[in-house]
């Protein structure tokens, strides 16, 4: 997508969610749209809250991408509304298995979240999660203050592990 038309769909896009994005996020929209681990497809973020001390990571969404599961609009059209309970909330990114990272702006839990949306870790001795389930939707646990700190451990993680990062999906 060139860097205009990405430019011009990144707002439109946010608002369709009632998302004020913040401006880091939407830096790297309009820099990459997207993000992907590949070989093999994942990466391991350090996450002390849950037994292995580790979650996996797979992708950043862009907007418009070739493949519909790495597209921001899809994720969100099929999957916030479980989480409807949080408000400022926004599905950016996902793990091989089917959880999501969760960017919230504004209030008090602005972050970066792990969304245990399979209940995953719903069995670990260590459950150190921010934001309770609730109807059944999984627990949230909080990896990043920021957008800029959880993009900085992606970069950090899938190239220490050897693993390619491709942006524009």
């Amino acid at each position: 997508m060139e860097n205009r038309q990405q430019k011009n769909a990144i707002l439109p896009l946010l608002t369709t969610f009632s998302f004020s994005a913040p401006e880091a996020y939407l830096d790297f929209l309009q820099l990459k749209n997207g993000l992907a681990v590949k070989s093999p497809d994942y990466c391991n973020l350090p996450y002390h809250g849950v037994d292995r001390g580790e979650v996996a990571f797979s992708a950043l969404f862009g907007i418009d991408t070739r493949n519909k599961y790495y597209d921001l609009k899809y994720n969100n059209d099929e999957f916030l509304e479980e989480l409807d309970f949080l408000s400022g909330a926004l599905l950016i990114g996902d793990d091989p298995g089917g959880n999501f990272f969760v960017l919230i702006n504004g209030g008090d839990r602005e972050g970066v979240y792990y969304w245990d949306r399979t209940h995953l870790h719903c069995e670990d001795d260590i459950q150190q999660f921010d934001i309770a389930e609730q109807q059944e939707c999984g627990n949230l646990y909080k990896v990043a203050p920021d957008f800029t700190i959880f993009y900085q451990m992606i970069l950090q993680h899938a190239c220490t592990q050897g693993e390619i990062c491709l942006n524009d999906l």
